[in-house]
């Protein structure tokens, strides 16, 4: 939460929901504290991208995409807030975005040229999502997590980015049937 710079009341809330458990905002505000002492490159680097962003209106990805952030300069403090949280969000989630459109294009062209029988069909949101034989799963799985952590020249060393599959006969792993049935007049939502 404090990476997008919520505050500490906002991260005992919505820490609060998560868990059903309260979460004190003294507590909260510690490890917001203790968090950009750990990691200070991080609080430096997102008060340069707050500076640049109030500064010029627009940002860039790592890879060079521009985003415009016109309301930076607006009078309400709320909304030019809410515009460079918006920045930095963008900045962050261009990358991941990126990251996995760059390992599935390099999955592609290592699946093809190995000859496996698998073809990637469709990327949602931060997943890869491939129809794979069973005998090439293991190999596709490797391929897929080296092209993935690749080093495109943003990698933070020592912390290759993180790679969870899974495997299934269907993309909801079963929830489908779970929450629909097929009757003789088509689906019905259980």
């Amino acid at each position: 939460m404090c990476l997008y710079g919520s505050g500490a009341d906002k991260v005992s809330v919505t820490v609060t929901k998560a868990t059903n458990q309260y979460y004190p905002v003294e507590r909260a505000r510690d490890d917001i504290k203790q968090y950009f002492t750990t990691f200070k490159k991080l609080k430096h680097w997102l008060d340069s991208r707050k500076e640049f962003i109030e500064q010029n209106g627009y940002t860039y990805s790592f890879f060079g995409r521009k985003r415009r952030l016109p309301n930076v300069f607006s009078s309400d403090r709320g909304i030019a807030a809410h515009e460079v949280r918006s920045g930095i969000n963008s900045e962050i989630q261009s990358l991941a975005s990126d990251v996995n459109l760059l390992g599935a294009i390099e999955t592609a062209r290592t699946v093809k040229k190995r000859k496996l029988d698998a073809r990637i069909f469709m990327l949602v949101h931060d997943s890869i999502v491939a129809l794979v034989k069973d005998n090439d799963v293991d190999e596709y799985c490797n391929i897929l997590r080296e092209c993935t952590q690749y080093d495109w020249g943003c990698n933070i060393p020592g912390f290759p980015i993180g790679v969870d599959q899974d495997i299934g006969d269907d993309y909801s792993f079963g929830g489908f049937e779970k929450t629909y049935r097929t009757s003789s007049t088509g689906l019905a939502r259980i």
